[in-house]
C-alpha cells in the first residue's frame, strides 16, 4: 500500500471517475473546475502510485459458469493470514480478506464451471493447510456491485456536467453475452484491466477501425456486461471500516429490503444467497460508530430483518480477481469536506 496522501482534488477526481469512468480528461476538468493538463497529471500520479486503477467488471456469465460461492473459514490459531494468502493465489478466487466475527477468512470463489466450483469447496479448499473448518453460501443473484458505489463528494452541477459520459446499464439487453464474437471477447480482454482505454487504442490493438471499436464496445457497456469501475482501497478515501453482513428477513420482504439496501450510500455489494442468511451485504463506514448507527437505524424494509451476522474485514488480500499488497490503514487526512454517508 502506498503512503501517498490524497487531497481534495484527488478525492474529487476519484468521485468524478466513479460517475463517468471513461470521460475524457477535458470533461473531467470542466466538471471539477480545473484544467485538462492538471487532471491528466493528477490521474497519472494516482495510477503510478498504485492508488487507483479503472478496470472493467465483467459480468459473471462471461467469466465462468454458474454463480460464485461465499466461503467463511475458521483457521487454526495464527494461520489466518497464511490461509488467506494461499486462497488469493488461486485463480478461482475473486475476493479474499481476513475478518473478525463469522470467520477468520472470507472469500468469494468462482470456478470456470459449476463442477469446478463444487470440487473446490468440497475438496480443494478444505485441504489447505491451516484451515480448521469452513461454511459455504452459494450466491443466487447479485443485486448490486462495487461499480455502482459512489464517493459522495460531487454537487448536482458537477454530476450534471458528467452525465453525458455516465454509463447507465440496461440489464434487459444482457442476453447478448451468450453470443459474443471473438472480436467482442478480445475487446473485453483489453478493457478488463484498463477501462479508460481509448477507442483509437482498441482499434490499433485489434487492427480494426475506430468506429468499429466504438460499435463493439458500446453495446457491452449499455447492457452492463462490462461495468467500468474505479478500484481504490476505501481506507484511502476515509472509510476505515469495511463490514460483511449476513442478513435474514422474511421471504416476502426480500425484494423490498434489497431495494432499500441497494440505494444506501454505504453499500458496495449485495447478493441473494442460498444459505442460513438470505443476503450477503458489504458496506463501508468511516468508523465503528457509523457502522453501529447503520445497524440500529430504521430504513425501508429494516423492520422485516430477523437477524444479522456482522463481520469486519481486517486485511484484504484480493479484490475482483486481483491479488493486492496487505494494506495499512490510511485516511484522506486534512479534508473536512469529506462527506459522511447518512
Amino acid at each position: 500500500m502506498t503512503d501517498i496522501e490524497l487531497d481534495r482534488m484527488d478525492l474529487d477526481l476519484i468521485a468524478a471517475l466513479q460517475h463517468a469512468p471513461r470521460a475524457p480528461f477535458d470533461v473531467l476538468a470542466r466538471a471539477l473546475d480545473s484544467s485538462a493538463r492538471t487532471i491528466t497529471r493528477r490521474y497519472a500520479r494516482l495510477v503510478d502510485a498504485g492508488v487507483l486503477t479503472v478496470i472493467c467488471e465483467v459480468d459473471w456469465s462471461l467469466l465462468a459458469e454458474g454463480m460464485p460461492v461465499n466461503v467463511w473459514i475458521q483457521a487454526e490459531p495464527g494461520q489466518a493470514a497464511k490461509v488467506a494468502k494461499q486462497l488469493s493465489d488461486r485463480p478461482d478466487t475473486t475476493f479474499v480478506a481476513t475478518t473478525t466475527g463469522t470467520g477468520d477468512v472470507f472469500c468469494m470463489l468462482h470456478g470456470t464451471t459449476r463442477a469446478a466450483t463444487a470440487a473446490a469447496v468440497a475438496n480443494d479448499v478444505p485441504g489447505i493447510a491451516g484451515i480448521h473448518s469452513l461454511r459455504t453460501e452459494w450466491v443466487l443473484r447479485r443485486l448490486t456491485s462495487t461499480a455502482a458505489w459512489r464517493l459522495p463528494r460531487l454537487d448536482p452541477t458537477q454530476i450534471a456536467a458528467l452525465s453525458a459520459h455516465a454509463i447507465t446499464p440496461d440489464p434487459t439487453t444482457a442476453e447478448l453475452g451468450a453470443h459474443l464474437s471473438d472480436l467482442e471477447r478480445a475487446t473485453i480482454d483489453l478493457l478488463r484491466n484498463d477501462a479508460r482505454l481509448a477507442y483509437s487504442c482498441i482499434a490499433r490493438a485489434l487492427d480494426i477501425t475506430e468506429s468499429r471499436a466504438r460499435r463493439t464496445v458500446a453495446p457491452m457497456l449499455d447492457s452492463g456486461l462490462l461495468r467500468p469501475r474505479v478500484e481504490v482501497d476505501p481506507r484511502l478515501l476515509g472509510y476505515q471500516v469495511e463490514a460483511v453482513l449476513g442478513i435474514n428477513c422474511r421471504p416476502h420482504a426480500v425484494n423490498r429490503l434489497a431495494a432499500s439496501l441497494t440505494e444506501h450510500p454505504a453499500t458496495r455489494f449485495l447478493a441473494l444467497t442460498g444459505a442460513t442468511t438470505m443476503l450477503t451485504y458489504v458496506g463501508v463506514f468511516h468508523d465503528e460508530q457509523q457502522l453501529a448507527d447503520f445497524l440500529t437505524s430504521d430504513f425501508p424494509g429494516s423492520e422485516e430483518i430477523t437477524s444479522v451476522e456482522c463481520s469486519l474485514q481486517l486485511d484484504v488480500f484480493k479484490r475482483y480477481w486481483i491479488p493486492r499488497p496487505i494494506p495499512r490503514s490510511h485516511a484522506a487526512k486534512g479534508d473536512p469536506a469529506t462527506h459522511r454517508p447518512e
